[in-house]
């Protein structure tokens, strides 16, 4: 894989998004209209959020089914807040492993290390101009400092846009099509809000993929603010704290993406109490 001119989807809902202002947190209509087929936001991506969401709950399901079959890691990761986090780190290269083969996809460069990007957590290095198996990237330094769970979330969510890309590049059905698109989008955005990145299609789609296996695993116990937008959270009966399909279907007034930006307000004021 080429080393030039690549982009990392590292931003997320980390350093990236540290900022208050109400502009750089809500979805922003002038900018996603400029490639509507890259956001999840835009009412003509009903049909591929559908059977996203069916393709999503399918892959979760048979990754943690897999993850069952080894017996070993499962009693690990079952008993994850007890580790130590060197400890589960050292369970993340396995459960990679089975995170491909669930996948049947060629397996991206994983690389664990505080010094291929050492001001980032994670990272996933693509180039749309020399479309490989990309580059997962996570830094233990920076993974350290946060929540418990951070580690495996952000290797399935990281994985899984490998499987995106790969994807896209491969096949020309609506998800890939769709991801194309987002990918495509994202190595050339600039001015996105904290919604607007977290609302293109592999993003959404990746944060949503791994917070549904880890709400599997752990019976709908697991919680994190940080791993995406509301679209892309469950909560504690498994079901997404914000649906956009359901919100699609609501008889109220404006866009979907302003329906969005309503419902965001409880998120908002989770991640900016003194605003």
């Amino acid at each position: 894989m080429k080393l030039t001119h690549l982009f990392s989807s590292a931003c997320l809902a980390l350093s990236c998004f540290v900022y208050a202002e109400p502009a750089k947190f809500y979805a922003n209509e002038a900018l996603q209209k400029q490639t509507p087929t890259a956001y999840a936001l835009s009412e003509s991506n009903i049909p591929w959020l559908e059977q996203a969401h069916k393709q999503r709950q399918l892959d979760a399901e048979k990754l943690v089914n897999a993850l069952k079959q080894n017996k070993a890691l499962y009693k690990k990761l079952m008993n994850w807040e007890a580790l130590s986090f060197e400890q589960r780190m050292a369970l993340l290269p396995e459960v990679f492993a089975i995170e491909i083969k669930s996948f049947a996809i060629t397996a991206p460069t994983l690389v664990i290390n505080n010094t291929l990007y050492p001001q980032r957590a994670v990272n996933f290095v693509f180039d749309v101009r020399y479309p490989g198996a990309g580059l997962v990237y996570l830094n233990p330094d920076k993974l350290k400092e946060m929540e418990v769970y951070a580690p495996i979330a952000f290797l399935l969510h990281e994985t899984r846009h490998a499987y995106q890309f790969q994807l896209a590049f491969k096949e020309q059905n609506l998800l890939a099509k769709g991801y194309l698109s987002a990918f495509k989008t994202q190595s050339n955005l600039s001015g996105a809000s904290f919604s607007d990145f977290l609302t293109l299609l592999n993003e959404y789609e990746a944060f949503q993929f791994g917070n549904q296996v880890l709400e599997l695993l752990t019976d709908g116990k697991f919680e994190s603010a940080m791993m995406g937008t509301f679209a892309s959270q469950f909560n504690e009966h498994n079901h997404l704290k914000i649906d956009l399909l359901e919100l699609a279907k609501e008889p109220q007034k404006g866009s979907l993406l302003e329906r969005f930006n309503a419902a965001m307000k409880e998120q908002y004021k989770l991640r900016y109490p003194e605003k």
